[in-house]
C-alpha cells in the first residue's frame, strides 16, 4: 500500500504529481484526479517535449467535457507512467486539449481501476493498494 499527500487548487481539484518518460526523457507532471475521467490523458504539448507525436499513436480518440465540444485526440503507449507509487511500463495515455485548468493532464479511472483506492479529503492523502487477488 502507498498512502501520498495531494494538493488541492483554487477551484478545490485534486492534483497529484506523476512522472512520464520518453524518448527525450523524463518530466514530473501535475495531473488532476478526475474519477469522471474513463482515461487519463496528457496534454499534447507535453507528449510532444517528451518526444512523442500523433505518429505513435495506435488510435484516434475523442473525448467530451462538460464545457466544450467533443475533442478529437490520440492514444499512445509511452514507455513509463509513475503515479501514487506504482508505475507502468507502456501504458497507455490519450493526448488531447483541455480546458485551461493549470495542470499537464488528467488521472484516471484506466489506471485507478488497477488499485483499490480511497481518497481521504481531511487527511489530504490517497491511500492505494493492490487488490488481495491480483496477480504480480
Amino acid at each position: 500500500m502507498t498512502i501520498t499527500e495531494f494538493e488541492r487548487d483554487a477551484q478545490g481539484i485534486i492534483i497529484v504529481w506523476a512522472r512520464l518518460q520518453g524518448p527525450n526523457g523524463s518530466r514530473d507532471l501535475q495531473l488532476a484526479l478526475d474519477t469522471g475521467a474513463a482515461m487519463t490523458l496528457v496534454l499534447p504539448e507535453v507528449l510532444d517535449r517528451l518526444g512523442y507525436s500523433a505518429r505513435d499513436g495506435d488510435k484516434i480518440t475523442s473525448i467530451s467535457t462538460a464545457n466544450a465540444a467533443p475533442e478529437q485526440g490520440y492514444r499512445l503507449r509511452v514507455q513509463h507512467f509513475q503515479v501514487l507509487g506504482f508505475g507502468f511500463h507502456e501504458f497507455r495515455i490519450h493526448a488531447h486539449e483541455l480546458p485551461d485548468y493549470g495542470v499537464d493532464g488528467l488521472l484516471g479511472m484506466d489506471f485507478l481501476e488497477n488499485f483499490d483506492f480511497e481518497v481521504r479529503m481531511s487527511e489530504r492523502r490517497i491511500r492505494l493498494a493492490l487488490p488481495a487477488h491480483h496477480d504480480p
